[in-house]
């Protein structure tokens, strides 16, 4: 009896041994697999940062021609100047196809006597308040993006050479 009393103390000994070794073995993998992964985050950014820094400090202090050449919009005058207002006659076919649809910008009509403007180069008809509000934000053609003003992608990529 004592033989198994010796035999089960050993057992139980061996196996409470064996679960602080696995529970130490598992905490330490824990933590050599978070280090890994915090420091190659910490690579990832300290890269990014240097990448950053090194476009800023390459960025000349003035604003680059091409930047301040970018026109968003119009103003009055302008507007007046290039897109004439112009009284609608229906059934006239002023817009070359008989009749045309709709204004494109807020989709109605075009009523007797409605104040229209015409682009200059595309010849797109809008009424002439909503013409009004689009060219203030927005220098181009609002169906074909065609613009009367030089801007540094419309003498890139014309656009709307390639729509007609």
């Amino acid at each position: 009896m004592s033989a198994y009393l010796r035999a089960s103390a050993i057992a139980t000994a061996a196996s409470g041994v064996g679960l602080g070794y696995g529970i130490a073995i598992a905490v330490g993998v824990l933590i050599l697999v978070s280090t890994v992964m915090l420091i190659s985050y910490l690579c990832v950014l300290t890269k990014a940062g240097a990448a950053h820094a090194a476009t800023l400090l390459a960025a000349p202090a003035a604003p680059s021609p091409a930047a301040a050449a970018a026109v968003l919009g119009l103003d009055v005058a302008a507007i007046d100047a290039m897109y004439p207002k112009y009284p609608h006659v229906a059934g006239t076919g002023d817009d070359g196809d008989g009749g045309g649809g709709p204004c494109a910008i807020c989709l109605g009509d075009f009523a007797r006597g409605d104040a229209l403007r015409r682009g200059p180069g595309c010849g797109h008809r809008f009424h002439a308040c909503c013409a009004e509000r689009w060219l203030r934000v927005s220098a181009t053609c609002p169906v074909c993006r065609d613009s009367p003003v030089a801007t540094p992608l419309a003498e890139a990529v014309p656009l709307a050479a390639h729509a007609r």
